[in-house]
């Protein structure tokens, strides 16, 4: 009997161990058992979208805000205005389930470099 290819080639890779240490090997398929939801692709896709609607205007909101807070005359009042920002980044990127999100502000550089500007 003739062996196909695909075969002989999973044969082959289980027999040199490529497959070992596979994460979930052993383990049964999650959520076989589950009942199918019609639709179910579509409100992912929906919460995935409005997720990253919700990081762009997040972004823009960044954008928009941080000239005008590095502009700040009192840095204490500056630094605050930049960790409040964060704050609202992290809160955002916790409520992903992707991971997907925007970037910390660096505050200390921040703060360098717009002491650097004030100087000059």
């Amino acid at each position: 009997m003739h062996e196909p290819w695909i075969e002989r080639v999973i044969r082959e890779a289980q027999q040199a161990g490529r497959f070992d240490g596979v994460e979930g090997t052993g383990k049964p398929i999650p959520d076989l058992d589950r009942q199918y939801e019609p639709g179910w692709w579509a409100r992912k896709w929906a919460h995935r979208e409005r997720h990253r609607m919700e990081t762009i205007e997040l972004a823009h909101e960044v954008d928009n805000d941080l000239p005008r807070i590095l502009a700040g005359t009192v840095e204490h009042e500056v630094r605050a205005a930049l960790e409040s920002l964060n704050t609202k980044i992290k809160k955002h990127n916790t409520s992903s389930s992707a991971g997907e999100g925007l970037p910390l502000l660096d505050v200390e550089r921040l703060l360098l470099e717009r002491t650097g500007r004030q100087r000059s």
